[in-house]
């Protein structure tokens, strides 16, 4: 009798355990192969300023998801595309950036692994901006604000509208030769993951085009599109499959994860020697 019930709170306790684990498991939405936020290069500017007491300013030039989650449904986003709530994504006045954005979610993130420094954060663009269009804004800044960051997130309104991506590649080559310039860091963030995307829109011309100008020094290219892929493929985070009504949420923590991913991938640029 002792032996059976010895069996029974054994077996009980496993399922416990298990479900314990199997929990954590699917709390941590963030979870991701360590190798698509490794690809890193030496961020010597970042590595100056992040720092207890020093002061890191960022810009952040990009389209409608740099704003806000909100804003990455409004009806004409590419987000909303994805979800077939709207049409080709064309230029509107930038909208103030929310906390619940990423490049803020990032500045969060690398605050509270960085205790003692400034993390400011300055968001420009608008909703179906190419990098052409965002380039004006970004020779603006430089000349009136000195920054040591600047992740400049583009490609995916140049794939929809087919734009070449041979002036794609020349627009992303004047605006790094001038961060460059600015004595300032560069990162790009690749265009979004959808299935939707992905089977009407050929983004490879404008990877490879990102992925040439992360080649040189000073320049890292996040791996958007291949985390949100992964997300997706693993059933964490994926908006195209999320009811209605759940993807704001959904959005907010896609947010959150790429906040926190581009933060570590930002410490460990500052962290690689040069």
């Amino acid at each position: 009798m002792n032996g059976h019930i010895v069996r029974r709170w054994t077996a009980l306790a496993t399922i416990l355990l298990l479900g314990s684990v199997h929990q954590a498991l699917a709390d941590d939405i963030c979870a991701a192969p360590a190798d698509l936020t490794s690809d890193v290069s030496a961020m010597k500017q970042v590595a100056a300023n992040l720092k207890p007491g020093g002061t890191l300013n960022v810009l952040t030039i990009g389209s409608a998801t740099v704003f806000s989650p909100v804003e990455s449904l409004q009806s004409g986003g590419v987000t909303s595309m994805a979800l077939g709530l709207g049409s080709t994504p064309r230029a509107a006045p930038a909208p103030s950036a929310s906390d619940a954005a990423f490049p803020l979610k990032m500045a969060s993130a690398l605050r509270e692994a960085t205790p003692g420094a400034t993390v400011s954060v300055v968001v420009k663009g608008g909703r179906g901006m190419t990098a052409a269009e965002m380039l004006e804004i970004l020779h603006t800044e430089l000349a009136a604000h000195h920054y040591q960051l600047v992740i400049w997130q583009t490609g995916t309104v140049e794939a929809v509208r087919n734009v070449p991506a041979s002036a794609f590649y020349q627009t992303l080559s004047d605006g790094a030769a001038a961060i460059s310039q600015a004595g300032a860091d560069l990162i790009l963030v690749d265009p979004q993951f959808s299935r939707f995307l992905h089977a009407n829109v050929d983004i490879a011309p404008f990877e490879q085009a990102m992925q040439q100008i992360a080649g040189q020094p000073g320049v890292m290219l996040f791996h958007r599109f291949d985390l949100m892929r992964h997300w997706a493929n693993e059933g964490q985070i994926d908006l195209e499959r999320t009811p209605k009504g759940k993807r704001l949420k959904a959005v907010e923590a896609l947010h959150a994860c790429l906040g926190d991913s581009l933060a570590h991938m930002v410490t460990a640029g500052a962290n690689a020697p040069s």
